[in-house]
């Protein structure tokens, strides 16, 4: 097997390889993904190894959106994605499909249950969530039981795998558009081209050195539907002005900044780097105009309804 790793994979073998995985040995496991890591991989490889893993799963949510970054970037930013799902949600249903950190020091998972959100969820609650807030968290070790000995193997390799590259394709809800963060310019392309191969609408995104829309420098973005078109973004293109991205060293930490920006007290740095991926995330769903994306971010942080949304979504989440 890891000879033909090592020769080359093509969609189909990646596929099979996906569903072979969870029967081998942790020691095979482990030499598998580092040799996935050495060899590198293209857009077959991602979509078939995807689609393999997502078979195993699936819920029905009707139309929703996720959020999600493939990590690894390093920049130990807040969780942006995470703050955008649940600012989107007053708006678009959202399904967030996500993990506890592991290339990172705080995972989507980390951050939610930080802010007071329970992240394991039955299909029934998970249901009732998307009902009655419009949002849901899909915790990935729940809903791909059968990869959970991989998952224990990737915790112990503590590096970036292919399951950070192919976890925002392996969304059990199925998202109808999705937007999706990378941590290189290659990523972009291979990860915009293999959602393209499984015949996904979506706007991936690789923020000059971090795997989300960057307030600092341009942004790359590759919009999927029904083939890939390539974009630039400024911070300009959003109306405002270009700011650093802090750096954030916990989930709770990063809990605490991101409801701040929510109540209308955060830092302009955090508040700018959540507005402009928020407006990015509305472009993905038709709302082609980021400055307007953005006025909608900030109205609904002043008027409060983002701060009494988590507050919801918290509440019903620990009820149920």
């Amino acid at each position: 097997m890891i000879e033909d790793v090592l020769k080359g994979l093509d969609f189909d073998k990646a596929y099979d390889l996906a569903k072979t995985l969870p029967e081998l040995d942790e020691i095979k496991i482990a030499a598998v993904l580092a040799a996935l890591e050495a060899k590198g991989y293209g857009a077959e490889v991602i979509a078939g190894f995807a689609k393999g893993v997502a078979e195993k799963s699936e819920i029905k949510l009707g139309r929703v959106m996720d959020t999600c970054g493939t990590g690894g970037d390093r920049t130990s930013s807040i969780n942006v994605s995470t703050a955008v799902a649940i600012a989107l949600s007053t708006i678009h249903p959202v399904a967030k499909h996500g993990n506890r950190a592991v290339s990172s020091k705080s995972g989507s998972a980390d951050v939610l249950e930080a802010l007071g959100v329970r992240i394991e969820m039955d299909e029934e609650r998970v249901r009732k969530m998307i009902a009655e807030t419009s949002f849901a968290f899909l915790f990935a070790p729940l809903y791909h039981k059968s990869f959970a000995r991989v998952a224990a193997v990737r915790r112990n390799l503590g590096i970036r795998t292919i399951f950070n590259v192919t976890g925002p394709l392996t969304n059990p809800a199925r998202p109808e558009v999705q937007i999706v963060g990378v941590a290189s310019e290659i990523l972009l392309v291979e990860v915009a081209e293999a959602m393209s191969l499984l015949g996904r609408r979506a706007v991936v995104v690789y923020g000059g050195g971090m795997d989300e829309v960057n307030p600092n420098s341009s942004t790359d973005i590759a919009v999927v539907n029904g083939g890939v078109e390539r974009l630039k973004l400024e911070p300009e293109d959003f109306g405002i002005e270009r700011c650093r991205v802090l750096p954030c060293s916990s989930s709770g930490e990063s809990a605490e900044r991101i409801r701040a920006v929510f109540g209308g007290k955060g830092l302009m740095e955090d508040r700018r780097l959540i507005a402009i991926n928020f407006a990015t995330a509305l472009f993905a769903l038709g709302y082609e105009d980021l400055k307007e994306n953005v006025e909608i971010f900030e109205e609904k942080v002043q008027s409060g309804e983002l701060a009494r949304k988590l507050e919801e979504i918290a509440c019903k989440s620990t009820s149920m």
